[in-house]
C-alpha cells in the first residue's frame, strides 16, 4: 500500500510501499478544510446511517447541505463512527491536486484520524506550523493556540515537543474514507452479484405494486405511519419520563428538550454568520447582540446590494433569519421539510428527527451539571482570549480572531456554558472584541 500526504509544495510519500497490496494509494490531506466528528448514529443500515449523518451536518456547518460532501466511517466498539463534512468545491480541488501529480487514489483520508486513537489525552502531532488533533469527540488541524482551547489544557508550551507526523501505515480499516457516494471510484456495478439481485427485487417490486389494487397500497402506507408514529411516542416515553398524547405531542416534547440540551446556540449562530459574510464581497460584520428573547441581532455594514444578498443567503441556511435594513436577526434552527407533502413522508421525517432530538437530549442529561462561569472564564484565559484574573459571570474578550473565539464558544455550549448575555464588536484590524455574560 502506497501513502501519499498532499502539501502546499505537491504530493509526497510516506513511509514505504507494502508488498502486500502496491496498487492500492491511501492519500491523506491536511484536513483543515474538513470537519470530523466523532457521532453516535442511530441507524444501524448504511444508507440511513448516511442520511441521519446528512440531517446532523446541517447542525456542524453553516453551509447548505447540498453544498457539503459527507462521509461516515465504520462504527466501533462503542457504536459510534467519524462523519466528515467538507464542501464539493474543495473536495474536487483535492481530487484534481493528486491526479496532476499522477496519482489516481483507492482511498481519501484527512491526516488527523491516522494518529493513534485518543484515549485518556488528546492525540496530537506537529504539521509544520499547526498541529494535528485527535480527541475522542472531534479530530483536525488546527493552530496550537486552538488546540488549548479543544482540549481544555495549554498545548503553546508542548507544541515544538511534539513529534512530526509521519505515519508508516494505515490502520484496518481506515476510521473513514472520503471516497464515497459521487467520489467513491468507478466500478462495473452492472456486472455485480449485488445489482442484479437488486434488479431482480426491483423488477419483482414493480410488478407487484403494479398489480396491486390502490386501496391495497394506501392501506400499507397508513400502516408505515401508525408503525412510526408509535415509535415516536416510546421514544419521547423513553427519553423524557412521560408519555406524549400522540406522535406531534411527542415530537415537540423531544424537539423542546434538544433545545435545553444545546443552550442559546450562540457560537454556531455566529459561525453561522460569519461564514455566509465571507462569502459575499464587500458586507461586513459591525455589531452582534443576544436579545433577551435568545435571538441574535447582527448589524451589517457596506454596499446595500452586498447585505441584501447576505439577508437572502442566511433566509435559506440552518437558522430561522430575517432581513430588515442594515440588520438581520436569527432565531432558532430551521425546522426540516419533507420533500412531498405525503402523511407517509411527514411521519418518517418526524421519526428521524425525534431521534436525533432524543440523542442530543440524552448526552446532554450523561454530561452533568452545567458548566460554571468561573469554568469558562478560565477557559477563556486559558486559551489566551481573555485577561487574566476574570470570573464570572460577566467576562470581556478585547480581541481576537473570530475563527478561533466562536468554535471555542460553540465548544463551551456543548460542555454545558450557558451565555445570558453577549455582544460583539468589529475592531479596526479586522478581529472582533466580545462582552460575555454567563450564567452562574
Amino acid at each position: 500500500m502506497t501513502i501519499l500526504l498532499a502539501t502546499q509544495d505537491g504530493v509526497r510519500p510516506l513511509g514505504e510501499a507494502s508488498a502486500e497490496s502496491p496498487g492500492a494509494t491511501v492519500a491523506v490531506i491536511p484536513g483543515d478544510d474538513v470537519a470530523l466528528h466523532r457521532l453516535t448514529l442511530t441507524e444501524a443500515d448504511s444508507r440511513a446511517r448516511l442520511a441521519e449523518a446528512r440531517m446532523r451536518a446541517t447542525d456542524l456547518s453553516a453551509q447548505p447541505i447540498e453544498d457539503l460532501h459527507v462521509a461516515v466511517g465504520p462504527a466501533d466498539e462503542d457504536g459510534a463512527s467519524w462523519v466528515a463534512v467538507i464542501a464539493h468545491e474543495r473536495m474536487a480541488g483535492h481530487l484534481s491536486h493528486f491526479r496532476a501529480a499522477g496519482a489516481e487514489p483507492a482511498h481519501l483520508v484527512p491526516a488527523a484520524l491516522l494518529l493513534e486513537p485518543a484515549e485518556a489525552a488528546p492525540t496530537m502531532a506537529r504539521f509544520g506550523d499547526r498541529v494535528l488533533l485527535r480527541t475522542t469527540d472531534l479530530a483536525g488541524l488546527v493552530e496550537p493556540s486552538l488546540a488549548s482551547a479543544l482540549t481544555g489544557a495549554s498545548q503553546l508550551g508542548r507544541f515544538l515537543q511534539l513529534g512530526e507526523f509521519a505515519p508508516a501505515a494505515t490502520p484496518d480499516p481506515l476510521p473513514i474514507d472520503l471516497l464515497q457516494g459521487a467520489y467513491a471510484p468507478r466500478r462495473r456495478w452492472w456486472a455485480e452479484r449485488r445489482f442484479r439481485i437488486t434488479a431482480i427485487l426491483l423488477a419483482l417490486l414493480v410488478a407487484a405494486l403494479a398489480l396491486a389494487p390502490l386501496a391495497i397500497q394506501e392501506a400499507r402506507s397508513a400502516a408505515a405511519v401508525a408503525v412510526g408514529d408509535r415509535a415516536v411516542v416510546e421514544l419521547a416515553a423513553q427519553t423524557l419520563g412521560t408519555r406524549p398524547a400522540d406522535a406531534e405531542a411527542g415530537a415537540a416534547a423531544l424537539a423542546d428538550a434538544r433545545r435545553k440540551a444545546e443552550g442559546g446556540a450562540l457560537g454556531a449562530r455566529m459561525t453561522f454568520a460569519t461564514a455566509i459574510l465571507e462569502q459575499v464581497p464587500g458586507a461586513r460584520l459591525d455589531t452582534a447582540r443576544l436579545q433577551p428573547d435568545g435571538s441574535l441581532l447582527l448589524g451589517l455594514g457596506g454596499p446595500a446590494d452586498a447585505i441584501a444578498l447576505v439577508g437572502q443567503r442566511m433566509a435559506g441556511g440552518a437558522f430561522v433569519a430575517t432581513a430588515s435594513g442594515t440588520t438581520v436577526t436569527i432565531g432558532d434552527r430551521q425546522a426540516a421539510r419533507a420533500t412531498v407533502d405525503t402523511p407517509l413522508a411527514r411521519s418518517m421525517l418526524r421519526l428521524v428527527t425525534a431521534r436525533q432530538d432524543a440523542a442530543l437530549a440524552g448526552a446532554a442529561r450523561a454530561r452533568g451539571a452545567p458548566m460554571k462561569a468561573d469554568a469558562v472564564a478560565a477557559a477563556l484565559m486559558a486559551a489566551g482570549l481573555a485577561p487574566p484574573g476574570q470570573t464570572g459571570p460577566r467576562i470581556m474578550v478585547p480581541a481576537a480572531r473570530a475563527t478561533v473565539l466562536l468554535p471555542l464558544i460553540s465548544d463551551l455550549e456543548m460542555k454545558g456554558a450557558r451565555f445570558t448575555a453577549a455582544t460583539f464588536t468589529r475592531n479596526a484590524d479586522q478581529t472582533i472584541s466580545a462582552d460575555l455574560g454567563v450564567a452562574p
